[in-house]
């Protein structure tokens, strides 16, 4: 740490030389160059006063790793979307073969709209467990969202999905992408098999009654 504090005074001190001699190629003197230098060492004395206060160079991450340890006793509920993520990052490093914490990250930041930050998170999780199915759709839906249809490395996704997962949303998407190919056959299809893992008062049960009406 201390190297740290070192290369940072080496800095200051390279900047005030260049000030310094910049003003005086340029004409002026000792007395022209003040000011500029008493602003370079203010802006040091500064930069090293609040690290020492506020970065407690003794204890490296001291102020993030206690606001991490108040987080942890606080009911997740209350947490920020950020709070929520700093939790799961520091899940993700404190246990690397875990696909969850990446997870759940995914679907934070997607839900955020941060839809290629939520894509890394869910392609992150499935390199732990490529079988994760609640992965495949959230890495599906990201890239929806990137590319405004649903991708051909989408699809595949969401066909491999519901082989393996009872929700409904693989899918739906699937339906989607038929509607857009013109595919009615397999729209009536996937809508159906959709439909069927909704329950009757499922707000998207009417995007399915839509799907439904332009199969005909």
């Amino acid at each position: 740490m201390l190297a740290v504090l070192l290369a940072g005074a080496l800095l200051c001190a390279a900047a005030a030389f260049w000030v310094l001699r910049a003003y005086r190629r340029a004409g002026g003197g000792a007395r022209s160059a003040f000011g500029a230098l008493t602003a370079c060492a203010i802006v040091g004395i500064a930069t090293l006063g609040a690290y020492l206060v506020i970065g407690r160079p003794e204890l490296a991450g001291m102020v993030y790793a206690q606001r991490l340890d108040e987080l942890k006793q606080r009911d997740p509920t209350t947490f920020t979307a950020d709070e929520a993520l700093a939790v799961l990052h520091e899940a993700a490093r404190e246990n690397p073969r875990d696909p969850l914490p990446h997870f759940y990250a995914g679907q934070l930041l997607l839900n955020q709209g941060r839809a290629p930050e939520a894509a890394r998170e869910f392609d992150a999780a499935l390199r732990r467990e490529p079988r994760l199915a609640e992965a495949m759709v959230g890495l599906g839906r990201a890239l929806v969202q990137i590319e405004g249809r649903v991708t051909p490395e989408a699809l595949d996704l969401f066909d491999t999905a519901t082989a393996l997962t009872e929700d409904a949303t693989p899918w739906l998407y699937l339906a989607m992408h038929a509607a857009e190919e013109g595919d009615a056959e397999n729209l009536r299809r996937y809508a159906n098999e959709a439909g069927s893992r909704m329950a009757p008062d499922d707000p998207r049960q009417e995007m399915i009654r839509a799907l439904n009406r332009q199969s005909r």
